[in-house]
């Protein structure tokens, strides 16, 4: 039974003496992604397509998520399609790795092929889109391996080269574990059927702590039979972790995706089940070897530290921290007592504002003001009122002077009219039918007035004749009855 002694995740490393240099840490980015993506089967549509002079192919597959520039070598570059480049979606197999002098992370592609859908491509994909959606493929249901194996369970063919590869690695790696094996055909008719009874057998015999099911390579046909159903649901309901391992890096298959973990191959199997002793061996050297080096960093530690207390002088004389704690205690005192004095000094300051404020805000003293501050709105107001009334009025009597200033006759006459009255009825002559011959007229000038006598009229519109002549009684102008004012600017005739 074996045991883990030691948890090298628990273990503090010291720090290391000094940086890496970039070359050792890409070179170890490398190794990183080397073991994660050993194999990758990607589909995309190429752009930026190259062929080189040496040969060798240069493109970049990419998606509308992301991109990833790809390498295809000369020695596989020459079984390219004649119709592969720019725009074309393919779909591509190989290994992720570093181009170490430019610090690119790129594909370096095994093989390239259209994306052309044959009947078996066709079933598979169907399959492989219907399992999934059943959840066969979720991350959830894988199971990690154990990582110390005692019994592992083996279902292939029992004369193929792939048994004895798988034998030949375990043995070789960790001699402790048991193989047991599950013969099964892995070709032809009923080869499924067989498969899936080794995987049941196997999960009834019990003690089993791992299984892989797989064969060695070959053509589309012959590794079908681990893209059959019945296959897929076995691999998924079997209570063991299953590896697959079928054909070569480059084929997958729908056990792939059921499996707990998928190997590349067979061989690739037999060392993913089983941990490697010279690995492990080493692995334990180099943790005995951090743990002293641990160990004896912490215990240099440990010396220091006791070599400076030693060396403290309250380490010494442990009576001085105690005094220099009583005085640190009595300082505090004396600040605190002070504090305290401040801050009720400050109360009492804050207290007799608050008392001269809510003085001023008293009711009385507001009720005062307010009174004072409508008494002399009032003030205000009447005044206002006054002010207004006299300049609206004033304004008022000037526009009706001026207007009665403008009906003013005497202004007329002014501008060289007259007027003429009838001297028998006094009133003012507009029209000259209203006088007939002998009639007395009386007519005003601006400045004085004149009698004249009427011989005759003349009517509307006649073009002048013989009579209508009107004989002045008085060569003289009387003078006038009153003198005329001169009007004032601000003040006009009342005139009715």
């Amino acid at each position: 039974m074996a045991s883990v002694l030691f948890d090298a995740s628990r273990i503090p490393v010291p720090e290391p003496e000094g940086p890496e240099t970039v070359g050792l840490l890409t070179r170890r980015i490398t190794a990183a992604l080397e073991a994660e993506f050993p194999d990758v089967w990607v589909v995309g549509e190429i752009s930026n397509f190259n062929r080189h002079t040496s040969g060798h192919v240069f493109f970049t597959l990419k998606d509308d998520q992301a991109s990833i520039r790809c390498v295809l070598w000369k020695s596989a570059a020459g079984r390219l399609a004649p119709d592969i480049g720019d725009g074309v979606e393919v779909e591509v197999r190989g290994h992720v790795s570093v181009f170490e002098k430019q610090g690119n992370y790129q594909i370096y592609v095994s093989s390239v092929r259209p994306r052309g859908l044959g009947p078996l491509e066709v079933a598979f994909r169907k399959l492989k889109e219907r399992l999934e959606k059943e959840g066969l493929f979720a991350a959830a249901h894988k199971r990690p391996l154990p990582r110390f194996p005692r019994r592992v369970g083996i279902v292939t063919s029992p004369t193929g080269a792939a048994i004895r590869d798988m034998i030949q690695v375990m043995t070789g790696r960790w001699p402790a574990a048991e193989i047991v094996i599950a013969p099964a055909r892995v070709q032809g008719e009923g080869a499924a059927a067989e498969i899936v009874r080794g995987i049941r057998n196997l999960n009834r015999l019990g003690g089993i702590d791992v299984m892989i099911v797989g064969r060695g390579g070959g053509s589309i046909e012959d590794l079908w039979l681990f893209n059959e159903e019945p296959v897929a649901r076995a691999i998924y309901a079997s209570a063991v972790p299953v590896i697959s391992a079928v054909g070569h890096e480059t084929d997958f298959s729908i056990s792939d995706f059921v499996a707990d973990v998928r190997a590349p191959t067979p061989s690739a199997a037999a060392e993913i089940a089983v941990p490697d002793r010279q690995d492990l061996g080493a692995s334990l050297a180099a943790i005995e070897a951090r743990l002293g080096r641990s160990v004896r960093y912490q215990l240099g530690r440990l010396k220091d530290q006791l070599s400076l207390f030693e060396m403290n002088r309250y380490f010494r004389f442990p009576q001085e921290m105690v005094l220099a704690r009583v005085e640190a205690i009595d300082d505090f005192a004396q600040r605190f007592l002070s504090a305290a004095r401040d801050a009720d000094a400050r109360r009492r300051l804050a207290l007799e504002r608050l008392a001269a404020r809510l003085a001023e805000h008293a009711p009385r003293a507001a009720h005062q003001a307010a009174v004072a501050a409508v008494r002399m709105v009032a003030l205000r107001l009447r005044a206002a009122q006054v002010t207004l009334l006299k300049h609206r009025w004033a304004a008022g009597v000037d526009r009706l002077a001026g207007r009665l200033g403008d009906l003013n006759p005497d202004r007329v006459l002014a501008r060289g009219y007259s007027r003429t009255m009838l001297a028998r009825t006094g009133r003012t002559l507009t029209r000259a039918a209203d006088a007939v011959p002998g009639d007395i007229l009386r007519t005003h000038l601006a400045q004085g007035a004149l009698d004249s006598r009427v011989t005759g009229a003349e009517a509307p519109g006649t073009a002048g004749g013989s009579e209508g002549h009107v004989h002045s009684l008085t060569q003289q102008a009387r003078p006038p009855r009153r003198k005329a004012r001169p009007t004032d600017k601000n003040q006009g005739n009342l005139f009715e």
